[in-house]
């Protein structure tokens, strides 16, 4: 990697690289490792370049570094294993999917015809490697303390739906405690599932005994489920009054 000289800079950043640059702010020091950021696997056997995985890999675990220790600074009462399954919920492709469109990634990255004529800008993997890319590339130009700058405020942005996934995340356990200790076992049933590929819609029911006590919807299964058992938990504090 060679630093590029202001003089030069211009004709070395590729116009895709400069219009995310301005649109995010900031000034590339190694502006290749952007555009190779933004080359998914179907556009590089296709046009024979380096792709998105290797940038990937980093960003994943600078990711992760960053998550970490926001979760251990702002959440000290949570012990290992609520931090574990927040973290969880916000490195997930779906969670990552969600920040890349907020950063617009999605209007950069460049796809094989394939991926492209099957909607490959709207799937949640293409788009949560992407992030996890684009974070490797920008942690390599200006290193972890602007990437957590950059970072954080996403985090925090969306806070509010990453602890609404851990409430029904730890739904989902409860009513399984709860089920086991009256030697009961919840089972969950997909009712529907609806939609295009990319926005799928499931409902799910959760059943004791075979008598269903709870109804959930969602996104994914997971979070149907989930729903499903927050659902039931009402249910059995409405019936405890």
């Amino acid at each position: 990697m060679n630093k590029i000289n202001k003089s030069d800079q211009n004709l070395k950043i590729e116009p895709l690289v400069e219009k995310l640059a301005v649109q995010l702010h900031f000034d590339p020091v190694y502006p290749e490792l952007f555009s190779e950021a933004l080359v998914h696997s179907s556009y590089s056997h296709e046009h024979g370049i380096p792709d998105n995985e290797r940038l990937e890999f980093l960003g994943d675990s600078v990711l992760s570094l960053i998550t970490t220790t926001f979760l251990y600074k702002n959440y000290p009462d949570y012990r290992e294993g609520d931090l574990a399954k927040l973290k969880s919920i916000i490195v997930s492709a779906q969670a990552l999917a969600e920040l890349a469109k907020q950063l617009r990634l999605d209007s950069y990255i460049k796809l094989g015809a394939g991926e492209s004529r099957s909607n490959g800008r709207a799937k949640p993997n293409i788009l949560a490697d992407l992030f996890e890319a684009f974070i490797g590339a920008y942690y390599l130009n200006f290193g972890l303390e602007q990437t957590t700058a950059l970072v954080e405020p996403l985090i925090k942005k969306n806070l509010s739906e990453f602890n609404r996934q851990f409430t029904l995340l730890n739904a989902k356990n409860e009513l399984q405690e709860l089920a086991q200790s009256k030697g009961l076992f919840p089972k969950y049933r997909t009712v529907k599932e609806e939609g295009p590929p990319h926005q799928r819609r499931f409902t799910v029911e959760v059943l004791i005994n075979d008598r269903q006590i709870g109804v959930g919807e969602g996104k994914s299964l997971k979070e149907a489920q989930n729903n499903a058992a927050l659902a039931a938990l009402s249910k059995f504090n409405r019936d405890k009054r």
